[in-house]
């Protein structure tokens, strides 16, 4: 059986008590008193022998007590509670001092996070932004004024996120009320070891509507534009026709040709407006990037070096890969003015850590010899162009099909000419 200090120390002082009476009894014996006397002594003796025991036992249990009611009264955030002062011999004394320097820490820690904590939920409840939080139960642990109001029920703490209306999936969080309208978002995150969570919404139908406003007047300028090309001309020739008493075969001719050039021009542009606005879901798989590389070099008619580096393996979709690097290098050959176009692709994976976990990322940069973006900021405009004879969806249909493999199309113009970017994660499994 194994004994506790306490008990060892109650063991320890019975013991001693037992042993100096028995050396009383034995020299009592050894002088021949009678058996009434050494009674007697022994009786009077034990009194005092109990006592010292007693207050040598309570001395202990005090100091000991003492520490373990301050610690407790510490670890429940109050700090009225004081030591009695220790003779700095005493052994309790630098314990103490430790205990005493640990409780006005936790204490200037907890007033410091107690006062965080209070600005944070100011500043929560006076945001616009609809805000709440989780904890590691699923269970509302805060909610601000925005919320509340959205969410128009009572949002009581402690109440699951499921009978608020939240649905759970993949540890994100969605709600019936914030729609298309909302941009929500769901992120996880350790709080004294324990996963919680904080759900926030953002009203982007202001922004939204404008860019929506934005892009119908982009595409009406450039409709009205392009059907003016296309159709003045038509109604002139036309008029020349109507105004003569008699038609000339050859005129009426030459009139009709032009005409269904012009026909023609119109149905390729409305042709290539539906092929980017009809753009397939991408198939992404592995595949030999060389091998594409060497097909959309086939298509370049005009001399051009295409040089390569990098990785021999890609993840996307084949086919759109292959119309991606066609529309770029014919774009990148029509733009140069050199005698020869030079253009240099490399392709690399990089590490990026998004939302506490690593990624990889495939990047493909585009290089050329030519003079440039004449206009960076309407560069992936639709039907925005600056050649003569462009039909402004090149980039557009490119950057396009990069951001359904979700990913970003970047521009920049450098000292020797053009960059274009392309970066969208990849397979890890299928990669490693």
């Amino acid at each position: 059986m194994k004994f506790s200090h306490e008990q060892w120390l109650i063991f320890g002082l019975a013991t001693t008590l037992m042993v100096i009476l028995a050396l009383i009894i034995a020299l009592t014996y050894t002088l021949a008193w009678s058996k009434l006397a050494t009674a007697t002594l022994v009786f009077f003796l034990s009194y005092p022998l109990i006592w010292l025991a007693w207050r040598s036992y309570n001395f202990w249990k005090q100091a000991i007590m003492q520490l373990t009611t301050y610690t407790q009264v510490v670890r429940e955030g109050e700090t009225n509670l004081r030591f009695k002062e220790q003779h700095q011999d005493n052994l309790l004394a630098e314990l103490q001092q430790e205990i005493s320097a640990l409780a006005i820490g936790n204490a200037h820690k907890l007033q410091q996070n107690q006062t965080l904590e209070n600005v944070l939920s100011h500043i929560l409840d006076s945001w616009p932004i609809p805000v709440c939080l989780f904890d590691e139960n699923n269970q509302l642990s805060y909610r601000n004024i925005a919320m509340k109001e959205k969410i128009q029920q009572p949002m009581l703490i402690g109440t699951a996120a499921k009978d608020l209306g939240f649905v759970i999936d993949n540890g994100n969080l969605t709600h019936s009320q914030f729609n298309q309208q909302w941009q929500c978002q769901s992120i996880s995150y350790l709080f004294q070891q324990k996963k919680c969570h904080i759900f926030s919404a953002l009203d982007i139908s202001q922004p939204l509507h404008q860019q929506q406003s934005t892009t119908q007047q982009n595409l009406i300028r450039v409709l009205a534009h392009e059907l003016r090309n296309s159709l003045t001309p038509m109604a002139s020739m036309a008029d020349t026709l109507l105004c003569n008493d008699s038609f000339n075969e050859d005129q009426v001719r030459l009139v009709l040709s032009r005409i269904r050039q012009r026909s023609n021009r119109l149905l390729s542009f409305i042709e290539q407006y539906s092929q980017l606005s009809q753009l397939p879901t991408p198939k992404s798989t592995w595949f030999e990037f060389n091998d594409l590389l060497e097909e959309a070099k086939s298509m370049i008619t005009e001399p051009c070096i295409i040089n390569y580096q990098g990785s021999n393996q890609c993840f996307a979709d084949e086919q759109q890969m292959a119309q991606i690097l066609i529309n770029i290098f014919k774009n990148a050959q029509e733009a140069c003015d050199e005698e020869r176009c030079k253009i240099d692709v490399s392709l690399y994976y990089r590490q990026e850590n998004s939302q506490g976990y690593q990624q990889t990322k495939q990047v493909i940069d585009i290089t050329d010899n030519g003079p440039g973006f004449a206009n960076l900021d309407n560069a992936l405009t639709p039907f925005y162009t600056t050649k003569s004879h462009g039909s402004g969806i090149g980039l557009s249909l490119c950057a396009e099909i990069t951001r359904n493999h979700g990913g970003e199309f970047t521009l920049e113009n450098t000292e020797h000419g053009a960059r274009i970017r392309m970066t969208w994660p990849v397979d890890n499994k299928a990669h490693s």
